[in-house]
């Protein structure tokens, strides 16, 4: 087994099982985002440029982008969610959100977030987005580790 795959077994799945068990708890999904976000430099440092599922990036930023662009565009939120509860506040131009305070738990309205998501009975974790949409978090995780499976080899 390769050093990626045992961290994705041993911690990215364990830790986003424990989340979605408790989807209200804020810090369980930060914490899910920041192992959904760390793969992506365990990958980047494990295979070669050359790699398919590296696309050419020949750095962990130039990486990031090209999972968001040709794998899973929910990456975007991980990758955005991990670095604000890190650095508390983002200035780099591709996020889509700036701010460790725009998650929160919430409640979407009819229409809010994209088609399907969301709780239809109660509050739940939601981003509000720097262009003042919002998302509920609940897809995203699945979604996330789904592209990470495809990635990283069994």
């Amino acid at each position: 087994m390769s050093a990626v795959q045992e961290f994705l077994d041993r911690v990215v799945r364990p830790t986003v099982d424990d989340w979605l068990r408790n989807p209200l708890d804020e810090r369980l999904a930060k914490q899910a985002a920041n192992e959904l976000n760390n793969l992506a430099e365990r990958v980047f440092r494990h295979w070669p440029a050359g790699a398919p599922d590296v696309y050419g990036a020949v750095t962990i930023g130039e990486y990031r982008r090209k999972l968001v662009e040709h794998a899973a565009s929910d990456f975007q939120l991980v990758w955005d969610i991990a670095d604000a509860h890190k650095h508390v506040e983002l200035h780099r131009p591709s996020r889509q959100v700036s701010r460790d305070d725009q998650t929160t738990p919430g409640c979407l309205g009819f229409g809010e977030g994209g088609f399907g998501e969301g709780a239809f009975d109660g509050p739940e974790l939601v981003v509000r987005l720097d262009d003042g949409s919002r998302r509920a978090l609940s897809g995203v995780p699945s979604n996330v580790l789904a592209m990470w499976e495809r990635i990283v080899p069994g």
